[in-house]
């Protein structure tokens, strides 16, 4: 297994290329499709798409990459305000390709994924398990989390997400939507965020 993070556009947004047996998956790809397409092996199949949630830095080369591999694309359907073309959600950019829901446990081509839902950054947001590494999204950062005052956002909620990923195996390899990689024990230990309420400003 291979992971290329590559921080892209504006804020900085973790798009991962995920690579394991000359297969190919694509976390929050956020900006510039011929980039990431760079990462992908002319021998790998790219077998899919997922989102940890519906905001434009998370899903801004979805539909270029989806002409591209003509892959599927899941996101927990609770955000699909962020990404329809219709809404006036703030923060969010229209996706036109079509979205499959999310499972608990989901199978993309060669991928096993265990899914948490872990809302407050915003009502769909959710976390990807993919052995022992996990997406966070904008749920968790090394030191922090995400911001809960954007639409769909609660600072209740996020507090409870955290307490959640906070009981996960210490040793979970943590790729957060932002910011280098961290774990879950090193955030149990050490981010001020997992002990208490959360209310972030940046991302």
């Amino acid at each position: 297994m291979k992971i290329t993070t590559l921080p892209i556009g504006l804020y900085g947004e973790n798009s991962y290329v995920l690579h394991d047996h000359g297969h190919v998956l694509l976390i929050d790809p956020g900006a510039y499709a011929r980039r990431i397409q760079a990462e992908i092996g002319d021998d790998e199949v790219t077998d899919g798409i997922v989102l940890t949630h519906g905001h434009e830095d998370h899903t801004g080369a979805v539909d270029d990459l989806v002409d591209i591999y003509h892959c599927p694309v899941f996101m927990d359907q609770r955000d699909l305000a962020l990404v329809d073309p219709a809404s006036r959600a703030g923060y969010c950019s229209p996706v036109y390709s079509k979205i499959l829901p999310m499972q608990k446990e989901m199978d993309v081509g060669t991928f096993h994924l265990i899914i948490y839902h872990t809302p407050g950054h915003t009502e769909g947001s959710c976390c990807i398990q993919y052995r022992n590494v996990l997406f966070s999204g904008d749920t968790l950062f090394a030191g922090s989390c995400g911001r809960t005052d954007l639409f769909g956002g609660s600072q209740e909620e996020m507090s409870a997400s955290l307490r959640f990923l906070k009981q996960l195996p210490r040793d979970l390899k943590v790729y957060p939507g932002h910011g280098p990689a961290t774990t879950i024990g090193q955030e149990a230990d050490t981010n001020p965020f997992m002990a208490g309420d959360c209310l972030r400003e940046y991302f």
